[in-house]
């Protein structure tokens, strides 16, 4: 009887313990690195032999920084862009993807799209660098080529066109160009599973193209649709990549981030404790608005 239960007790034990190398990898390098980063942003500390205890003094600098509260203002604009993107570009191409009856030309296609994932992010990042380039880049050469050498412009050198200039780079990739073609993956597979008898249904009724889009794939595909817009935001508001290695939050600060701006006041001015209470009010805010999203947003079981 002994043995029984201990056997029963090791089946139900069993599953848990191959979590355990998973949840000591997020314990060692998540959440002991956000406890600390939290712990010292209470201090005044620049990473080695200061370490001066002053409370709340980081948080009212930072709720009083005219430029850390402009940083967010521009990660705002990356968020509703990028949220505009993975909520049309992708979901249209995967549409049109479905609507294709080919097997092969959908196997190719979807292969195209998706190439970019196995492209590292930086090379992604440095080409359109190249692209952009002020002089020798190959946007300015073809305005050139084509007579419309008056739009050419240092697409980044310039604060009218900088930010705008690194939003356009996702835009081949069928959405962020970090997350390359996983969004379009994501739709598409979605839509293959929905259920035959939905389409054939709507179709009886007499409903169009749009119709069917709007009564039947959207609902269905609302969990999609509300963990793509997740992740936008999470990822707009955390964006440093793309901006550090194109403009460093230049021209003038016409690209800073709240992620490039931590990186300056802690690497470059040593103000550590400083920049571990921006990441703390940077955590905050992407918690408030990911709690938001999904309090809001449907899901595929919930839809009407």
């Amino acid at each position: 009887m002994e043995r029984r239960k201990k056997k029963s007790f090791f089946k139900i034990l069993k599953p848990f313990l191959f979590l355990v190398p998973v949840y000591f990898l997020l314990i060692t390098f998540k959440y002991i690195p956000f406890g600390m980063a939290f712990v010292k942003s209470l201090f005044n500390w620049n990473g080695a032999n200061m370490n001066e205890f002053i409370g709340l003094k980081n948080y009212a600098e930072a709720f009083g920084d005219k430029m850390f509260l402009n940083s967010i203002l521009r990660a705002g604009i990356v968020t509703i862009v990028q949220v505009i993107i993975v909520v049309t570009v992708p979901l249209l191409a995967a549409e049109l993807l479905y609507a294709v009856k080919s097997s092969r030309k959908q196997y190719a296609i979807r292969t195209a799209f998706t190439f970019p994932m196995v492209v590292p992010g930086v090379v992604v990042i440095l080409l359109w660098k190249w692209i952009l380039a002020g002089d020798t880049g190959v946007l300015n050469n073809f305005l050139n080529m084509v007579g419309l050498g008056n739009l050419a412009k240092p697409w980044l050198g310039s604060s009218g066109t900088a930010l705008g200039s690194i939003l356009a780079i996702g835009f081949p990739w069928i959405g962020m160009a970090m997350m390359g073609g996983m969004q379009f993956l994501i739709y598409f597979g979605a839509i293959q599973g929905i259920p035959k008898d939905y389409f054939e249904a709507s179709q009886l009724d007499g409903a169009n193209i749009v119709q069917r889009f709007l009564k039947v794939d959207l609902p269905m595909l609302a969990s999609q649709l509300k963990l793509m817009i997740t992740l936008a935001i999470i990822n707009s508001l955390q964006i440093f990549d793309s901006i550090f290695i194109l403009t460093k939050g230049g021209p003038g600060q016409s690209t800073m981030v709240p992620a490039v701006y931590m990186y300056e006041q802690g690497f470059t001015y040593r103000r550590m404790g400083y920049c571990s209470a921006l990441g703390v009010v940077l955590f905050m805010l992407i918690l408030i608005l990911t709690a938001f999203n999904n309090k809001f947003l449907k899901n595929t079981e919930a839809a009407d």
